[in-house]
């Protein structure tokens, strides 16, 4: 069994015992982003074309716009890699995109603190039965349950968040739209992003 295998977020809760509590927890912190890359991006996110296939979707919108915060920020992204965590419990896969600090050697990562997944044909269900697949993962390989892994699933133009400490996973209740507000969106994972890396990752 492989990220994504269990099809539904209450799957997956049900064999982690995750509890769930929804509230408001998304801030914002600006970020400059300059008007010809954000113009890019919107057109972008109104392109048909770009919506044709999964991969049209990572490459066009998703991937652009979390490489200008994690650039910001200071954490890179790693796309598409092997993260193989437990084969037992199914914490196998390759995850859409994981957020977290380079090694030493520069080619690998180390300790996770944010794990992004494409919700295929606006499935936000599945998207999140894999996405905290991927955050269960996360916690055991970085050997830190208190550590508070980030949570995001997109479509694209839609974006949804959430955190997960211990055994509770806060979701977000608002869903955020990249055609209604970019720069919100932009702000909100600013503020995720640094709230991600002002935790005491490397210990």
């Amino acid at each position: 069994m492989a990220y994504g295998t269990l099809k539904t977020y209450e799957e997956v809760a049900l064999k982690f015992e995750i509890q769930l509590q929804e509230q408001i927890f998304m801030q914002q912190k600006p970020i400059n982003i300059s008007e010809d890359i954000l113009n890019l991006i919107q057109n972008n996110l109104q392109l048909r074309r770009n919506y044709v296939s999964e991969s049209a979707i990572c490459e066009t919108m998703i991937s652009p716009i979390l490489h200008l915060v994690a650039n910001a920020n200071d954490l890179p992204v790693w796309s598409h890699m092997r993260f193989d965590v437990d084969e037992k419990d199914g914490l196998i896969g390759i995850p859409d995109f994981l957020i977290a600090p380079a090694s030493p050697i520069g080619t690998t990562f180390t300790k996770p603190v944010i794990c992004v997944a494409e919700a295929k044909k606006e499935n936000f269900n599945e998207g999140w039965a894999q996405a905290l697949s991927e955050m269960i993962a996360t916690q055991r390989f970085n050997q830190n349950e208190k550590l508070r892994i980030f949570g995001i699933v997109t479509t694209g133009s839609i974006w949804q968040f959430a955190s997960l400490r211990d055994k509770i996973l806060k979701m977000d209740v608002i869903s955020y739209s990249a055609l209604e507000n970019l720069p919100k969106l932009f702000n909100c994972l600013n503020w995720l992003f640094s709230e991600a890396k002002s935790q005491k990752i490397y210990e």
